[in-house]
Order: C-alpha cells, then sequence, then structure tokens
C-alpha cells in the first residue's frame, strides 16, 4: 500500500470507527432517556389513578364491591373524569385477584399470556414492555386494596413513537454518515495527494540520482514543516554526495597521477642505465664514448637512489609520531639559510628576513625540512639577483602566528596550483629536472603540516611570484609554566 493511500485510508477508518461509534452511543442514550421519561410518565398516570380511585372509594361504602358489574361502572365513573382531564390517552384495566377482567378500554386484543396480570404485586409497581400487533407498549400493574378487596390495576401507554424515533434517528444518521464520509473522501483525496507529492519528487530525483545524476536538485517547498525540511536537508545530503564524488574523482585521478608519474620516474632511469649498459656489453667503444656511459649509468643511479630514499622519507613523515620540543623561529629559518647560502649565493638573491621572534612547539628536524623545502623552491622558482621575504607576525590578537615566505619568481598557472601539493606533479618538469628535482618537495610540505596541524596556503600568480603562508595556532605556542 502507497503512503498516500495509508493518509487517505486511515483517518477514514478512523472517523468511521469514531463518529459511527459516538453516534450509535448519541442515539442509543436518547433513546434511553426517551423511554425513561415515558416510563416515569406512566408511573405518574398510575399514581394519579389510583389516587382518584382511593379519593372516590367512599361511593363503593353504598355498592357491593363483589359485584363485578358495579366495580365496572364505578371504573367507568374513574376513567371518564380523569380522562376529561389528560390529554394523552391511557389504557386502564381492572382485574379480580382470579385474573378475570372487570373492567377495561383497550381497543386492541391481547393474546399472548398477561404476564402484567399474572404477576401483579401488592405494594409494588412493576412495569413490563411488550409488543402487540408490530406496535410497543409500557404496561404498569400492582395490586390494590378497596373495601377488603384485592384487585389488579393494569395501567398501559403506547410507546411506539419512541421506537419509531429511534429508527428515525438513525436513518437521518445513516444518510449525514454517508454526507461527510463522501465529503471527508474526496477531501482527504486531495490533502494526501497533496501532502504526498514532496515525497513523490524526493522518490522521483532519488532514482535519477541512483543513474548518476547528482546535478539534480529537489524544488524546495517555502515551508518550515517537516516536508519542507526534508527537502532543504535531502538538497543538502546531494550536495554532500556530489562533493564527496568529486573529491574521489579527484583522489582518483591524483592516484594515476601519482602511478604515471612514479612509472615514469622510475622508467626513464631504467631504461638509460639498460641502453648504456648494453653499450658497454659491445666491448668495442671507444675510452671517450665508455666514459660517457659510466657517467650516465652512474647519475641515473644516483636518480633513482635519490628517489627511493625520498619516498622512502615521506612514508616515515606519514607514519611519524609527534616529537614536541621547544623550537624558536628565528632560528630555524637562520640555521635554513645558512645550510641554502650556497644557493643563495650562487644567484645572488636578496632573502629578507623580518621575524618576530616566537617559540613554538614541534619537531624541529621536520620544521627544518618544511622550511627548507619552502625557501629552495623559492631560490629555483627565482631569477638571479631577485629578492626573497620571509615575514613572521602575530595576527588576531595574538591568537595565530603567521610566517609567509614570498618570492618574485616564475610563479605557478592559477589550473596547476590545486596539484602541486601531489606527489610527483611538476609544473615545469624541464626546469625541476634540471634542478634534480622530482616533484615530492611540497608533498612532503603537507604532509608534515597535516601532522602539526599547520594551515599551508599557498597563492601564486604567474610570472609575479609565488607566496606560501604557514599558520600556527595558538595551540603551537610554547608557554613556559
Amino acid at each position: 500500500m502507497k503512503f498516500w493511500e495509508k493518509i487517505f485510508l486511515y483517518p477514514l477508518i478512523l472517523f468511521l470507527l469514531l463518529f459511527n461509534g459516538g453516534g450509535i452511543i448519541l442515539i442509543e442514550k436518547i433513546h434511553s432517556d426517551n423511554l425513561n421519561s415515558s416510563i416515569k410518565s406512566l408511573m405518574y398516570k398510575y399514581l394519579n389513578i389510583e389516587s382518584a380511585m382511593y379519593l372516590n372509594s367512599d361511593y363503593l361504602m353504598n355498592i357491593d364491591v363483589k359485584s363485578n358489574t358495579n366495580m365496572k361502572n364505578w371504573m367507568n365513573i374513574i376513567i371518564n373524569g380523569y380522562s376529561t382531564n389528560n390529554l394523552e390517552q391511557y389504557n386502564t384495566e381492572l382485574y379480580s385477584m382470579e385474573n378475570e377482567e372487570i373492567s377495561s378500554n383497550l381497543k386492541y386484543k391481547i393474546s399472548e399470556e398477561r404476564q402484567e396480570i399474572l404477576y401483579a404485586k401488592e405494594k409494588e409497581k412493576s412495569f413490563v414492555i411488550r409488543t402487540i400487533n408490530h406496535k410497543k407498549y409500557a404496561f404498569a400493574s400492582s395490586i390494590i386494596n378497596l373495601e377488603d378487596r384485592d384487585f389488579k390495576l393494569i395501567i398501559s401507554k403506547d410507546i411506539q413513537n419512541i421506537y419509531t424515533q429511534r429508527i428515525n434517528n438513525y436513518k437521518f444518521f445513516i444518510i449525514m454518515d454517508f454526507t461527510i464520509l463522501t465529503i471527508m473522501s474526496v477531501g482527504m483525496y486531495i490533502i494526501s495527494k497533496k501532502l504526498t507529492n514532496p515525497l513523490v519528487r524526493l522518490s522521483d530525483v532519488s532514482k535519477d540520482i541512483a543513474q548518476g545524476r547528482y546535478n539534480i536538485r529537489v524544488i524546495e517547498s517555502n515551508k518550515n514543516d517537516e516536508v519542507g525540511i526534508l527537502e532543504h536537508n535531502f538538497n543538502i545530503m546531494i550536495d554532500v554526495i556530489e562533493n564527496n564524488i568529486k573529491e574521489l574523482e579527484y583522489l582518483n585521478q591524483s592516484k594515476q597521477r601519482f602511478i604515471d608519474s612514479l612509472n615514469h620516474e622510475i622508467k626513464t632511469p631504467i631504461t638509460s642505465i639498460i641502453g648504456y649498459s648494453e653499450l658497454l656489453l659491445k666491448g668495442n667503444i671507444n675510452e671517450d664514448i665508455k666514459i660517457k656511459a659510466l657517467n650516465y649509468i652512474n647519475s641515473e643511479a644516483r636518480r633513482l637512489e635519490n628517489l627511493n630514499s625520498t619516498l622512502l622519507k615521506l612514508t616515515l613523515i606519514r607514519e611519524e609520531k609527534e616529537n614536541l620540543q621547544k623550537v624558536n623561529i628565528l632560528e630555524i629559518v637562520s640555521d635554513v639559510k645558512h645550510a641554502l647560502m650556497y644557493k643563495i649565493g650562487k644567484k645572488n638573491i636578496n632573502l629578507d628576513i623580518n621575524i618576530k621572534d616566537i617559540d613554538i612547539m614541534a619537531d624541529k628536524e621536520l620544521l627544518e625540512v618544511l622550511l627548507t623545502n619552502i625557501i629552495d623552491n623559492s631560490i629555483k622558482a627565482s631569477e638571479s639577483n631577485s629578492l626573497i621575504d620571509i615575514n613572521g607576525y602575530y595576527e588576531n590578537n595574538e591568537n595565530k602566528y603567521i610566517l609567509k615566505i614570498k618570492d618574485r619568481g616564475i610563479g605557478i598557472p592559477k589550473e596547476d596550483l590545486d596539484k602541486i601539493l601531489e606527489p610527483f606533479y611538476m609544473v615545469d618538469k624541464a626546469r625541476t629536472r634540471k634542478n634534480n628535482g622530482i616533484g615530492l618537495g611540497l608533498s612532503i610540505c603537507s604532509e608534515i603540516c597535516d601532522i602539526y596541524n599547520i594551515l599551508l596556503d599557498i597563492k601564486s600568480e604567474l610570472n609575479v611570484g609565488t607566496q606560501v603562508i604557514l599558520v600556527f595556532n595558538k595551540e603551537h605556542f610554547f608557554n613556559e609554566i
């Protein structure tokens, strides 16, 4: 069963149970109240007639009460005198203790056993409801004593109108029930369809997404109800899925580039080594070619050794456990400058250091590797007689420390900025190989920053220069206890 069908049917079923149950209880309550009222009225009439008989009992002193004819005449006088003062018609019967009829104004015959006569009791008034000729009658009976003779007095009343009213109430209720049910069915169908339309749209979109169309979104309704919130959250979920898929695609592409680059980096020197070694195995070569071949073999072998050691270093950095110690940024930068002094002097580069002194908690060796790779890249990218700025300062009310390394080199194309942290990725392969690079420097820097939660940001513009920004949070600061 579909959800809209459940919304349509369940309220209708609940309505039928509650409305019909309540209607039946209400009709039966009205019927019961009317019936009780009629019985009470019958009892009051019985008492009135009984009182009238006792009030006129003086007349019986002058007649023979044992004569049924005398009692009948007397009862006719009582009944006729009482009836003239009452609009409602009541039936009055008088029987002897032997159940012999003395007086009766019944207009119908009763063929069944007269329980109201047979079981009449003294000083106790009882009543019974009977069906006579398809009509309902209420009978009240008791034993009364007149001039030392007991009689059975029975008062009856037609109460068929009460049962007829009950039937009419049920007929009206059925018509009203059918009318309301019809209107409610139409209304619930419209409501259920309208309420489930957003869910149908969500289902349709989910099918499209299952087929790989992640650019589709649900049209959000301008409502703050649960469905509107669901639509909004559904779109957020698709955004996250789409971003994750794009990230996975990017990672997959990065992985493929890594494999291709690694294959190239290994295949190229191996090809050179095999080629020159085969040349040497021929034997009939002059000394100059032999030395040249051996130099190529030695150079490519060292390149493979450098690749192996760099990859090993990258692996070790990824598995590095924190070895924190107090490190002075200015001292580290000075040590790196000293280590790179040959390259700085060779290009006559001016290294302008303007650092606000700070002590941080870090691994000294890894921080040196980080700064060495960054500054070394700046030197490689810079022309001779160029300037490299190294600035360090506090920011954000001294909650952060910013270290910037800025060169005026060839820069990095915009389309390559998001790839330069990948292993083996080289913007200018010719220049990189000329400088004996293998494209792992910035990848190592990125791994170090990830380990110590240092924010690494690289901004660059082609033929203008590159700026590397390192952000140290307050958690890195050294605080003496």
